[in-house]
């Protein structure tokens, strides 16, 4: 299990590094801090770098430090239920509407592979084998909703003020806002119900766990 634990936790890391590289390597005109700016301007960049400090924390953090707190908070039921969230609407969103619309090359296909696919992936796989400390209360599916609504309200005000969007749902000087609207009660609907889902299967596998039969010694 340690070894699975490291593997996606430097998978996890891989993704958003890569990424970062190639934003800020590509052959626009934009500043480096224009770049910056961006590639944390995409909700893919953010939950992946979520996962990953929390994948990483626990497996590097000792001690009543800021990380140790940190890490145990990521080993919490709930967080790991919010974690999961945001990495499966970030796979459902690429696969179903945004994948079709660029077809990558080389190490973008790498990135965009690890970033969309592998992680979420791997992350779901480690919250149905490892679960979370405690058991995830139905109330943790609404403290999943505060960092996606963040995030939209972000996305409008910085694309208000530089007329750049990161995903094209959200382009409301394309669509207008009521359009925008629409789709942001539409994602934040898929949201509460990714979170609903995966913290009633956590509460399902905790309940298990309790009364899973101790094995028998010889």
């Amino acid at each position: 299990m340690k070894v699975w634990r490291i593997a996606i936790a430097a998978v996890a890391c891989l993704g958003p590094a890569l990424q970062y590289w190639l934003m800020t390597h590509d052959q626009t005109l934009a500043t480096g801090a224009i770049k910056t700016v961006r590639y944390f301007s995409y909700f893919t960049n953010l939950s992946n770098l979520l996962a990953a400090a929390a994948l990483v924390a626990p497996l590097i953090a000792s001690g009543d430090t800021s990380l140790g707190r940190f890490a145990a908070w990521a080993e919490r039921a709930g967080p790991r239920v919010a974690i999961a969230t945001y990495l499966t609407i970030t796979a459902l969103v690429y696969h179903l509407i945004l994948a079709s619309e660029w077809s990558p090359k080389g190490l973008d296909l790498v990135a965009d592979t690890i970033l969309h696919t592998v992680t979420p992936l791997a992350y779901l796989i480690d919250l149905a084998a490892r679960g979370g400390e405690g058991e995830a209360r139905w109330i943790a599916a609404a403290k999943a909703l505060p960092f996606p609504a963040l995030f939209a309200a972000w996305t409008e005000l910085h694309g208000a003020l530089s007329g750049w969007y990161p995903y094209p749902f959200m382009n409301a000087a394309k669509h207008g806002y009521p359009a925008v609207m629409l789709n942001i009660l539409a994602m934040s609907a898929a949201f509460a119900g990714v979170a609903l889902i995966l913290t009633a299967l956590s509460r399902v596998r905790a309940r298990l766990a309790l009364v899973r039969p101790a094995p028998i010694s010889a």
